[in-house]
């Protein structure tokens, strides 16, 4: 698919190249529903099409988060995930050493797709097709028709694919030959000691390649600390 007809979210900075057009934004979490939402509100005629039952918002129980008491025993401080689970997937060390499958179980709790509660209202005027998922797509002149998995068909101008990105470390020019060989993967991910750091080559992965650990950047303000630490204590 040409370039022109289809991008991905993260590519955009300026969406005024799309008023006026027809828009189908693919996707369910806060990339998607603020694309959408800007979109509407330059004047695009935009659809979200998502393949969950529902668009998640992600809103601030009034006690749970702003009674101290209550809010520290609940949630750690950034705030992501369910009351409880945040703790845990706060806690790489922690998170780290349970069995994959509890992994990749609450991971996907904690981070599932979901839009910010303020971005709701804003949202409101956009069509939102749920429990859709795209079957195909084609160029058709300088237009792009989609078949959906209820049989409808869509024809629209450009197609915004806010899908969430996908970690392949193989894949960065910087890392080839024996660095790369030397380096324990999983499903793409690097697999890291406690100091976030290759178990044979050393390599640290403090960002968004060693979020296999850290399930997402908000665990970073753990890592600076963890790493600091290591630091002051002379392992590098």
């Amino acid at each position: 698919m040409p370039s022109v007809l289809a991008s991905h979210a993260c590519e955009h900075r300026d969406l005024t190249r799309f008023v006026g057009k027809k828009i189908a934004v693919i996707g369910a979490g806060q990339s998607a529903l603020e694309s959408a939402a800007l979109l509407n509100e330059l004047g695009a005629e935009v659809e979200v099409l998502a393949r969950a039952p529902f668009i998640r918002w992600l809103w601030r129980q009034k006690w749970f988060h702003t009674f101290k008491p209550v809010s520290q025993l609940l949630y750690a401080p950034p705030d992501v995930g369910q009351a409880g689970l945040s703790h845990i997937v706060a806690r790489p060390n922690v998170f780290r050493r349970m069995p994959r499958t509890w992994q990749n179980r609450l991971g996907k709790r904690a981070i599932r797709p979901a839009g910010a509660g303020w971005l709701n209202p804003r949202c409101a005027p956009v069509h939102i097709k749920n429990s859709t998922a795209v079957i195909s797509a084609a160029a058709r002149g300088n237009q792009v028709e989609l078949r959906l998995s209820d049989a409808s068909e869509r024809r629209v101008d450009h197609v915004i694919l806010a899908t969430g990105y996908r970690v392949d470390i193989s894949r960065y020019p910087f890392l080839a030959g024996r660095v790369l060989e030397s380096i324990r993967r999983i499903d793409g991910y690097p697999q890291l000691d406690s100091g976030f750091q290759s178990f044979r080559s050393r390599p640290a992965f403090p960002g968004r390649a060693g979020c296999l650990e850290l399930r997402s950047a908000h665990a970073i303000w753990w890592l600076e600390r963890n790493l600091l630490r290591l630091q002051l204590h002379g392992k590098s």
